[in-house]
């Protein structure tokens, strides 16, 4: 998952946080700011985080596009195997829970 979907995500929670955060500098300053100042400059804030996680994350893309050295990753069932070549004996380790007999009563 890139950070910018975690940022997404999240986006109620860093724009709260920004509200309180900005709340919590007036009070420490002793400065009252307006709602529409708390409102600007919090959703201007949100905006800079979005903007910069996407940066970063076209960023990652294209740094790994433009790079030679691929690291394998194989996913199966939900468990990713990374730096695991894809004929490995640790790739085909497989799980199984023990079978309980179906009529046990306790």
């Amino acid at each position: 998952m890139a950070i910018s979907d975690s940022v997404v995500a999240n986006l109620t929670t860093i724009y709260l946080a920004a509200i309180a955060a900005i709340k919590a500098y007036g009070l420490a300053t002793g400065r009252s700011y307006s709602g529409g100042f708390v409102l600007l400059t919090s959703t201007a804030a949100v905006v800079l985080i979005l903007i910069g996680t996407l940066a970063w994350d076209v960023s990652r893309k294209a740094t790994y596009a433009l790079s030679r050295d691929h690291v394998h990753e194989m996913c199966r069932g939900g468990i990713c195997w990374h730096g695991v070549a894809f004929k490995s004996s640790a790739s085909q380790v497989r799980f199984r829970l023990p079978q309980q007999p179906p009529n046990l009563r306790l």
